[in-house]
């Protein structure tokens, strides 16, 4: 009877296309996983890329680097917004982003 039920579960579970900016990815739900607070970060950036507004939000930046090994304004930006929403408050906790 146990292995019925995880055949019907397994049958159930499918997964959800999210268009991203790194390309198009599948999401799917583990009902017996634990619950982490990055859960639904795909399906904002998918929000984001969808309305433009982070687009938008890179080209009315005042952001600029001059150096020829200076990163892209995108990069900069998207760090920092990912470091946010990871709940970080200060510029020394940007770089667990990079671990």
């Amino acid at each position: 009877m146990g292995e019925a039920k995880q055949r019907a579960l397994a049958r159930k579970s499918s997964s959800v296309g999210i268009d991203t900016y790194a390309g198009k990815i599948h999401v799917e739900w583990d009902p017996d996983a634990a619950v982490t607070p990055l859960g639904q970060l795909p399906f904002f950036i998918e929000f984001l890329k969808v309305s433009g507004l982070f687009d938008a939000f890179v080209q009315e930046c005042p952001l600029s680097y001059n150096s020829p090994n200076a990163p892209k304004k995108r990069n900069v930006l998207g760090t920092l917004m990912l470091s946010i929403l990871a709940g970080h408050k200060r510029y020394a906790h940007i770089a667990a982003i990079m671990q």
